[in-house]
């Protein structure tokens, strides 16, 4: 029976690339033998991780090397193509390039990710979402791109060019954007509706070259591609979206935001120059927290504010909130926000009525869990493992994690000021284990040194020994919620945030007006 026709292009395109396929695969190799020597404590990490970092380089570099010599193989560019007078069909064609990227590229990947959690004592199949996110950023990233750009052109030197061209293009643009959207709060979905715009237009303009192989229209959608996306951000209603987004708390088990009592306000302004950051002013928004849950921490995501003084009203679009937070133990809290320069002289002396809006994620804490560190590998909540360097248990364990550790994961231990011959009782230590977000990354280990603050005292050097008790207190997303919040007759001015003369030396003082 013969072979359907994809794979036969695809027999003879292993035929005529086979160099460069072998090349890609021994870089995946060669990564899986390297990378773990970053998070094993290898006396040979130190070599180990400058080859690692070569071949994050190398890598890319191959991939490009093999899509363009895969496309090109049958060249789009033109009309003296050989493969036309053919009966070749531009779907079966297409079909057989696809196919040839999953088996030496993406499959490739994804066993090499699967290859190094393993190696790391983790277990894949807990991370298989983050797995497949993972693919998901390298057609985004990576491959769609780059086989679209191949596909209109005709060598690999303009392939090269091209993406070069890309990247400054892009970087130009992402400039532009961030100069606007200066401290914004994303808005909630835009980035799953760019990842998905991301794959959707240039995979239609690679099937659209494919199929008519008019060139300047590919190109042209190519280079619009995302200047669009950039105009569709910018049009986006982002206060409508983050407002749908974050509901409005309303439920007996939210706490109750209130402004500050009387007798904590500020009676003046604080010595100093105003801090100012493009022609904004940065002002600290004080508010009461009541009948906070104890095992509640809320994290400020952004944050939004109008302010009303005589015949003035301006509100603010939410800008980020710079991992602000309250919990039932902190009965007085702020937010900053930002105020336009222009505005804010205009009312700092004035009786002002501001309106906070805080956009909050809602984490709660888990029920305490003790784990026993151990000189042998132990593991610990999040499917973490951890491990002592095996020459020195004095140093700090280090535990690794596929793709991200918990979003919040504190730790209470007793540390000792030696293993060995310990001289005093063991005092109380706590840490935060932090997190890190699934980015696309050819290592999916993630490290977290556990290291507790009072080992930074110069004076001091505790240390956490093996057999020590842990107690872990995992912290869980909840969901969103918002909050609002009024302070009346404030003095705008008393909140302003302010530098010494001696940290500003050439900022002038601005005056009240």
């Amino acid at each position: 029976m013969p072979l359907p026709q994809p794979l036969h292009i695809f027999r003879k395109d292993l035929t005529h690339l086979w160099p460069e396929t072998l090349a890609v695969l021994a870089l995946f190799a060669a990564f899986a033998w390297s990378a773990p020597s970053g998070w094993t404590q290898s006396p040979y990490a130190g070599a180990a991780q400058v080859l690692a970092l070569f071949l994050h380089i190398l890598m890319p570099v191959a991939w490009i090397v093999l899509i363009s010599r895969l496309i090109h193989d049958e060249p789009l560019v033109g009309d003296r193509q050989f493969w036309t007078s053919r009966p070749y069909h531009w779907a079966k064609l297409l079909a057989a390039k696809l196919l040839y990227l999953v088996v030496f590229l993406y499959l490739p990947f994804l066993l090499m990710q699967v290859f190094l959690l393993k190696r790391a004592g983790l277990y894949p199949t807990t991370a298989i979402p983050d797995l497949l996110y993972n693919l998901l950023l390298l057609t985004v990233i990576v491959i769609v791109p780059i086989t679209a750009i191949a596909a209109v052109t005709a060598t690999f030197a303009r392939v090269l060019l091209a993406v070069l061209g890309a990247i400054f293009y892009l970087l130009i643009l992402a400039g532009i954007l961030g100069w606007i959207n200066w401290t914004l709060l994303t808005p909630p979905y835009v980035t799953q509706v760019l990842i998905a715009l991301l794959v959707l237009i240039p995979g239609l303009v690679l099937v659209f070259q494919y199929a008519t192989r008019r060139t300047t229209v590919a190109r042209i959608a190519l280079i619009a591609t995302p200047a669009v996306l950039a105009v569709l951000l910018l049009l986006t209603p982002a206060t409508a979206l983050v407002r749908r987004a974050y509901p409005l708390a309303k439920t007996k088990a939210d706490p109750t935001l209130g402004e500050m009592p009387e007798q904590f306000r500020p009676k003046s302004a604080q010595p100093g120059l105003l801090r100012t950051l493009r022609n904004e002013v940065q002002v600290v928004i004080p508010f009461s927290v009541a009948d906070a849950d104890k095992e509640s921490n809320y994290l400020v995501d952004g944050a939004s504010v109008s302010v009303h003084a005589g015949s003035i009203h301006w509100t603010s679009p939410y800008t980020v909130g710079a991992g602000a937070q309250f919990n039932s133990g902190t009965p007085i809290a702020a937010s900053t926000v930002a105020i336009p320069l222009y505005i804010f002289n205009q009312i700092r002396t004035l009786p002002t009525d501001v309106h906070l809006s805080l956009a909050v994620t809602h984490f709660k804490a888990d029920p305490p869990a003790t784990w026993k560190s151990s000189l042998k590998p132990f593991a610990v909540p999040g499917h973490g493992l951890c491990t002592y360097a095996p020459e020195n248990p004095d140093l700090p364990p280090v535990c690794r994690y596929a793709f991200k550790s918990p979003e919040l994961n504190f730790l209470i231990a007793p540390l000792a000021d030696s293993c060995s011959a310990p001289t005093a009782p063991p005092i109380p230590g706590r840490t935060s284990l932090g997190s890190r977000g699934s980015t696309l990354d050819f290592d999916p280990v993630v490290t977290v040194p556990i290291v507790f603050p009072a080992a930074r005292d110069p004076m001091q050097h505790p240390v956490l020994c093996p057999g020590a008790p842990l107690t872990f207190i995992e912290a869980k997303r909840v969901g969103k919620v918002r909050f609002e919040t009024d302070s009346r007759q404030l003095i705008l001015d008393d909140y302003a945030v302010r530098v010494t003369p001696q940290a500003s030396e050439q900022q002038e003082p601005i005056p009240r007006q």
